[in-house]
């Protein structure tokens, strides 16, 4: 079987929470390069989240969707004109240039760009990133922890999982594939898989002992995949959106915590909130300090979620959620009282 030590899940022993790069550091550079990754990994997080989709010769590409328009200069590559189509994925039509069309050769053509351009003007200012494959990507983290003496691991998020498994481009396969590949890499580097599918997850859990983690945007969702009893079958960890943790208050409401953390801590199930951003515009009203691309009042929203017991978060800006665990660890070894955690380990 493929798989790494990330996968022991401990009931018995409290973890400090995990902070997970949300793309690396998007924050501070352009999502999902070299550059992204390694400002993350500076920033102290346990884990990167690297979105994944398949090229046409088989490698995974680090990329949040399969059309590239988005997030790189293809429409400016001249070789590349021709390959522009149209496509359903995920039951929606997208036009673009698709990363399942091209091989790494077309794709080392391309340059990443920032995906919001006006909310990170600062960001715009990197054009030479190159696009990185998961090779590209468990090498570098090799490199980084047999350096430092760090255990900086991966959060693999597959990307249209089912879309691509009906295409004849399983991502579990390509994934199983890259491992072997990087068999060599892989006592430094541990690595969970992350799906918002069940059945890859399903897949993967039946194949490897690496740890899955199934996310869900809403409890219809969470509903749909028969609740949590039913995904911790297969499943390690639960990814949700944070407001499905806590809810912040509102003009008509005060802010209010679900149980969601404690049902999933009795399912067995360690819980991880997406995705923090320090950016006004992705604040609650009551945080918000200027105008939308500006810095807000971003430690109470992480001190409400690490208060409520989750066991990892997402972050676009990791050094703040590095601080604010860090501080919220240090005020629970004063005498806090705070909940303890069930993250996995790393």
């Amino acid at each position: 079987m493929v798989g790494g030590d990330a996968g022991a899940m401990s009931h018995e022993q409290t973890r400090s929470p995990l902070v997970i790069g949300h793309r690396g550091a998007p924050g501070y550079a352009v999502e999902h390069t070299e550059r992204s990754y390694r400002i993350a990994m500076e920033c102290g997080v346990d884990l990167i989240e690297p979105d994944l989709v398949p090229t046409a010769d088989g490698y995974l590409l680090c990329r949040h969707e399969n059309e590239l328009s988005r997030t790189t200069n293809v429409k400016k590559v001249a070789a590349l004109r021709d390959r522009r189509t149209t496509k359903m994925i995920d039951g929606r039509p997208h036009t673009g240039w698709f990363s399942e069309d091209l091989t790494l050769e077309e794709l080392g053509s391309l340059r990443a760009r920032e995906r919001h351009p006006i909310l990170r003007s600062h960001n715009t200012r990197w054009t030479d990133e190159s696009l990185l494959t998961l090779d590209d990507t468990i090498a570098l983290l090799a490199a980084h922890n047999r350096e430092r003496g760090t255990r900086v691991g991966l959060c693999l998020e597959l990307k249209s999982a089912r879309h691509f498994a009906e295409t004849g481009a399983p991502l579990d396969d390509l994934l199983l594939d890259t491992l072997r590949r990087c068999a060599a890499y892989l006592p430094d580097v541990p690595i969970q898989v992350e799906a918002d599918d069940d059945s890859v997850l399903r897949s993967l859990a039946a194949r490897t002992d690496l740890p899955t983690v199934q996310l869900v945007c809403s409890s219809a969702e969470l509903m749909r995949l028969g609740g949590l009893e039913q995904i911790s079958t297969y499943a390690a960890a639960l990814a949700v959106h944070k407001n499905m943790v806590v809810r912040p208050a509102t003009s008509r409401s005060p802010r209010r915590e679900s149980r969601l953390v404690e049902r999933a801590h009795g399912a067995g199930l360690a819980v991880y909130a997406w995705t923090l951003r320090s950016e006004n515009r992705y604040l609650p009203p009551s945080l918000r300090t200027g105008m939308d691309d500006e810095i807000g009042f971003a430690d109470p929203e992480y001190r409400a979620l690490l208060d409520a017991g989750i066991d990892a978060v997402f972050s676009d800006h990791p050094d703040t959620a590095v601080a604010c665990r860090d501080r919220w660890v240090s005020r629970r070894a004063a005498g806090a009282g705070a909940r303890p955690q069930r993250a996995l380990a790393v």
